[in-house]
């Protein structure tokens, strides 16, 4: 896609790289909003753990997922435009702002996505299509585009979408004449930031981590890809899917958390990740690192069970159930799983072979 610069020496594109920050406490930022904290992760990771919990449930959460996504992302844009900025673009139109949302999904991963139609004339005919190919998530997409024109547009908005080819969507937001009331707020989610020490190797052109270099960007169709198992990846907010969770939680009652963990222990199992990926407790501390998962200080491995603590840590659901399925895929043991958070926000596992 034209626009879409890539790094000479590293091949990562040079936005992404200018957009986030890797810093030594295994933690991952924009350079814009240091509050707003990034992962890097594989998109079968979350794709499967939800769909695992649709099939320990029995029911399809797709809506929950697509509402608390854009309640997360019209929070998130709501706080971070300044006021004149929305009022400029509600006077001055909105296709600049759709076109470099869109290059910037692009980048991320999120799938070729690509302004197809538009209107807008304030009344109740309004709305914009985008065509897109290989999504990342439906769902999760669909909330995001939702939710951006909620926080931009100040008027509500229902999405529809209609499958108009292999792996390609025409994703419309009919926007209405009505503007958006009041919302409940989502409450702000602080993360732990304890300092650290983790240090990556730079690209000496554009000073990203050099291990990007591993993954392919593939501009024209908004995809990457892991070059040697060709897993694909996604760069998201980790407060927005933590965001679903809560949601999820508060619909379908307290049995979520353990719902969680137990999708992603299975995913784990299936073999997705191969036990070679963590050959040391460096190599395991770097990957996690690199999504931005947190600080990996403590891994023991003892008879019978695995011992477990990271700093600095989110999505600690799916963590719980990756340390549980990890020990299961390398013992071959069914166990039993218990964590906690301590006071100074450390995320601490505890596996015992059943």
């Amino acid at each position: 896609m034209a626009g879409i610069k890539l790094c000479p020496e590293c091949g990562v594109p040079r936005r992404f790289v200018k957009e986030h920050e890797w810093l030594n406490n295994g933690t991952i930022v924009q350079r814009k909003n240091p509050d707003h904290r990034m992962i890097f992760i594989e998109n079968d990771n979350i794709q499967s753990t939800f769909h695992g919990v649709e099939e320990i449930i029995g029911m399809s959460i797709e809506r929950i997922i697509t509402e608390a996504k854009r309640r997360a992302t019209y929070d998130f844009i709501d706080h971070m435009l300044p006021g004149p900025v929305k009022a400029v673009v509600r006077l001055v139109g909105v296709k600049p702002v759709i076109r470099n949302v869109t290059s910037l999904a692009m980048v991320m991963g999120y799938g070729d996505v690509r302004l197809d139609s538009i209107r807008r004339v304030h009344d109740e005919g309004d709305y914009v299509t985008l065509r897109c190919k290989e999504l990342y998530s439906l769902p999760l997409f669909s909330g995001d585009f939702a939710g951006t024109f909620n926080a931009v547009d100040r008027r509500e908005v229902g999405i529809t979408h209609e499958e108009v080819g292999p792996d390609e969507y025409s994703i419309t937001g009919h926007i209405t004449p009505h503007p958006l009331e009041l919302q409940e707020r989502l409450q702000t989610r602080e993360y732990a930031r304890k300092e650290g020490d983790i240090e990556f190797d730079r690209c000496p052109h554009c000073g990203g981590p050099m291990i990007l270099s591993r993954y392919k960007w593939h501009a024209d169709r908004g995809v990457i890809l892991d070059k040697t198992g060709g897993r694909r990846m996604a760069a998201m907010g980790p407060a927005s899917l933590d965001a679903i969770i809560e949601e999820l939680e508060k619909e379908l009652g307290d049995t979520i958390p353990r719902v969680i963990v137990e999708a992603q222990r299975r995913f784990l199992r299936s073999g997705f990740y191969s036990v070679d990926e963590a050959r040391s407790p460096d190599d395991f501390r770097e990957a996690l690192a690199l999504r931005g998962m947190g600080n990996l200080k403590e891994i023991d491995w003892k008879d019978g069970g695995l011992h477990f603590r990271m700093e600095n840590p989110c999505l600690v659901l799916v963590l719980v159930g990756l340390v549980q399925g990890m020990f299961e895929l390398v013992s071959g043991l069914d166990s039993e799983v218990d964590w906690e958070i301590t006071p100074e926000g450390d995320l601490v596992v505890e596996v015992a072979a059943r």
